[in-house]
C-alpha cells in the first residue's frame, strides 16, 4: 500500500471514531446538566426560603418595637398622671400647685415655636486660598509675590 492511502484510512477512521464519540456525549450532555440545574434549583429554593424567613424575621422585630413603644407612651402618660395627681394633693398652697402643673404641662407638650439654633451657623469654613484686598494682584497673578525695587 502506499502511503497517501493509508493516510486517507486513518483520516476516515479517525472521523468515524470522532462522529461516534459526538453522539455519545450528544446523548449524555442532557443527563449531565440536568444533574446542575436540579443542584441550581434546590440553592435558588434554600435562598428563598430563607428570604422569606428574613422578611418575618423583620416584620416580627417591627411589631415588637412599636408594643414596646406604646408601652413607653403609656407609662410616660401615666408618670405624667402621678405627678399631676401628686402636685394637685401635696403642693402646700395654690401658688406652687399652680405653678407644678405648669411645669409638667410644658415638659408633656414641647413647644413647637422654640427653636434651637444651629451652632455652627457664625462659623466660616477653612479656605484653601488667601484674602485679597481689591488693589493686591491675586495669586494667579504674574505679579504677585514680586517685590518691586
Amino acid at each position: 500500500m502506499d502511503t497517501s492511502e493509508n493516510l486517507w484510512i486513518a483520516v476516515v477512521i479517525a472521523l468515524a471514531v470522532g462522529f461516534i464519540v459526538g453522539i455519545i456525549v450528544a446523548r449524555l450532555a442532557p443527563r449531565l446538566s440536568g444533574g446542575s440545574a436540579s443542584s441550581t434549583q434546590a440553592q435558588l429554593e434554600s435562598l428563598q426560603l430563607r428570604f422569606e424567613e428574613y422578611q418575618q424575621e423583620v416584620a416580627s422585630h417591627f411589631n415588637t418595637t412599636a408594643s414596646l413603644v406604646s408601652r413607653l407612651n403609656r407609662s410616660y402618660q401615666d408618670i405624667q398622671e402621678h405627678l399631676g395627681q401628686a402636685a394637685v394633693e401635696l403642693a402646700p398652697d395654690e401658688m406652687t400647685r399652680q405653678r407644678l402643673l405648669a411645669a409638667l404641662d410644658q415638659d408633656s407638650v414641647p413647644d413647637s415655636r422654640e427653636r434651637v439654633e444651629p451652632v455652627f451657623d457664625s462659623l466660616e469654613p477653612p479656605r484653601d486660598y488667601a484674602d485679597k484686598t481689591p488693589d493686591s494682584p491675586g495669586t494667579l497673578s504674574e505679579e504677585f509675590g514680586v517685590k518691586r525695587t
